[in-house]
């Protein structure tokens, strides 16, 4: 399907649009687990031993408790102080950075991790291309988000377990900010916005950035579903 832009709101780069939003957010969002997708990660991530992990866009420290629990010291980046208030106490440590920018050196990292943030960003393509300069030869990148095929704007989904319907309509095509939303009744869109993102352009950030795919996972809502919530893809960067 052709891409086309989307009816956009302005949304300044570079800026921490979940300040304000973060005892919302963390309230709201701190109790989900989604058990497949994490047993996937967990898979991925394989044993740290200690090693440090690069937590990209790490908001309130979701995942601070399965990388601890797989051995791994992570040091989150954000561009909220907001969110990292609460990233602070659940990483080993918590920078303030815009992640199109991370303060890490070339090649020096083993493992970086991301969730749930290509809908947060403009520019995710940019985001792949740093975590990838930062990445060791052999190092690997697991993110896991929501599916751009499945959740957006274009597609409504609180009827699914109730009704084991959905409803979609246009706009599955069209990149950007979207003005409707996200469509799945979490109320994000409405708060700092979602950049929807076809499949197509969500993959081709990491083929861009040089990543080599090596895992890839679909995974539904906890409670049972009839598409996918959440897709999940480890990457790994060529030696």
């Amino acid at each position: 399907m052709a891409e086309r832009r989307a009816s956009l709101i302005r949304v300044r780069p570079g800026i921490a649009r979940y300040d304000g939003h973060s005892d919302w957010y963390d309230e709201t969002f701190s109790a989900f687990h989604n058990e497949d997708a994490e047993s996937w990660l967990r898979e991925c991530l394989g044993p740290g031993a200690g090693a440090i992990c690069l937590d990209v866009a790490c908001g309130t420290g979701r995942s601070g408790r399965l990388l601890r629990d797989a051995g791994y010291r992570a040091v989150g980046f954000d561009i909220s102080a907001d969110q990292l208030r609460f990233a602070r106490p659940r990483l080993a440590a918590a920078v303030r950075a815009d992640v199109r920018h991370l303060p890490v050196p070339d090649a020096s990292a083993d493992m970086a991790t991301g969730m749930y943030f290509h809908t947060d960003t403009e520019d995710f393509a940019a985001v792949v291309r740093e975590v990838a300069r930062c990445l060791r030869p052999g190092g690997r990148f697991a993110y896991l988000g929501v599916h751009p095929c499945y959740v957006g704007p274009f597609v409504y989904r609180l009827a699914e377990q109730q009704d084991l319907s959905l409803t979609f309509t246009t706009g599955y095509g069209a990149v950007g900010w979207a003005n409707r939303g996200s469509g799945d009744g979490s109320k994000i869109g409405g708060r700092v916005g979602f950049h929807h993102k076809t499949l197509a352009s969500f993959l081709q950030a990491f083929l861009d950035a040089g990543l080599a795919l090596r895992s890839v996972g679909e995974f539904v809502a906890p409670g049972g579903g009839i598409l996918p919530w959440d897709l999940a893809l480890l990457t790994e960067k060529p030696s």
